[in-house]
Formats: C-alpha cells, sequence, structure tokens
C-alpha cells in the first residue's frame, strides 16, 4: 500500500510515526467469539498497573496529554481506560473495534480502524491547515486548526489525532478487510508502536483464524 510522509509532517513532526496495520479475511460482527479471556486480562493489567491516578504518570500517557493540550482536549484512550479502572468492562457493538480497543487500551497507542475498501489511495499522512474539515464518526463536520496529525486518501481527510476517524471510511458492519493506524506524532518510541500492533495481530488471529494480515508497518 502507498503511504507516505508529506514534507510538512516530516518538518512539524521529525519523530512522528504512524504504524499500519492491513488485515483481511476479518468479518466484522456485533461481539467477538474468542478473546474474552484477553479481554479481562487488559482490564486486569490496568488495574494492577494503574492504582488510583497513576496513569497520568505513564510516558505514553503524558506525551499524547501533552499533544491534546495544544486542541483544548484530553487524550480519550486514558480517560476510556480511567472508566475499565473504575469497573467497566471493555465491549463495543463492532468485533474489530472491541480488538482494537483491547489493545489500545493495553498500551495506551492511538488507534484508529478503516475499512479498507472505502478508502482511495494512496494515503498520505500529514498536517492540517486552518481551515481542513471533514465529517467525524458522530456525523458533524469538524474544522480543524493548523499543525494536527492528519491522514487523507485520495478524497479527503480520513482522520486527525485530535478528533478521531473519520464517517467515509469508519469500520461498518459489513467491513471484512481492515487498516488500523496507530498515531504516533511525538513522544512515542518506534519498540513500542510496533509491539502494540502486534499485539493487535495476534487478538485478529485469535478472532479471525483464517484472515491474512500483513507484517507491521511504520511509516516514519
Amino acid at each position: 500500500m502507498d503511504i507516505a510522509l508529506t514534507p510538512a509532517f516530516y518538518s512539524a513532526y521529525p519523530k512522528g510515526i504512524f504504524g499500519v496495520l492491513i488485515a483481511r479475511g476479518c468479518a466484522n460482527r456485533p461481539q467477538t467469539l474468542s478473546i474474552a479471556a484477553d479481554k479481562r486480562a487488559v482490564e486486569g493489567r490496568l488495574r494492577e498497573r494503574f492504582p488510583g491516578e497513576t496513569i497520568d504518570d505513564h510516558p505514553v500517557a503524558r506525551a499524547y496529554a501533552q499533544y491534546f493540550r495544544r486542541y483544548g482536549g484530553r487524550y480519550p484512550v486514558v480517560h476510556q481506560a480511567k472508566t475499565v479502572l473504575a469497573g467497566r468492562t471493555i465491549e463495543s457493538t463492532s468485533a474489530l473495534v472491541e480488538a482494537m480497543f483491547t489493545t489500545e487500551l493495553d498500551s495506551l497507542v492511538l488507534t484508529s480502524g478503516h475499512d479498507l475498501g472505502a478508502l482511495r489511495l494512496p494515503l498520505a499522512v500529514d498536517v492540517s491547515v486552518a481551515g481542513d474539515v471533514y465529517t467525524t464518526l458522530s456525523g458533524k463536520d469538524r474544522v480543524l486548526k493548523a499543525g494536527d496529525m492528519i491522514v487523507r486518501d485520495a478524497e479527503g481527510i480520513i482522520a486527525s489525532v485530535a478528533y478521531g476517524p473519520d464517517d467515509r471510511t469508519r469500520l461498518r458492519p459489513d467491513t471484512d478487510a481492515a487498516l488500523f493506524g496507530a498515531w504516533c506524532p511525538v513522544g512515542i518510541a518506534p519498540t513500542i508502536v510496533e509491539a502494540h500492533l502486534e499485539k493487535l495481530v495476534a487478538l485478529l488471529k485469535q478472532e479471525w483464524p483464517a484472515s491474512y494480515v500483513e507484517p507491521v508497518r511504520l511509516v516514519r
């Protein structure tokens, strides 16, 4: 798959990484069937690792929190992790999202999922300019501030760090091939990104044994 960093991205985030995982033959369904034990293990690890509010001190959490503060927001993965720390379980109405969410909470690495068939190649890892706009998962148009890490395909922006995936390429009930992206503009080591995506590979192969998952790729 053709994915490249733009000069603007490299200039803004010289150590930035976009981790890519492509999986085919993983027909989505309303719930996962084979990874319940993995979800419970992630929930248990979160509660053991982060008593109280100590999750905010984790280096990955701090790196993202600093980034999100530029845009007046908080890091959503840490917020979601805190709901698990408070007793909630990992769940979604999409098996693909649930597998992604499980690994995201384990590593705290921001990840998006996209329907591979909806993407219009090539992809470019870029930075937003003031006035860039796309339709988010909520169905509403979001106007971006300058400087946010984004990915574009031939039709437009498919996601940003600050506001998440778009509606056009979202994971759908009938998705059977997906692209997962790990969004790491600052402060995340390549080894962390790679380990995170390899955990997702393992869950996908466990949930869809007949799927074909391409090798993890780090675009940097």
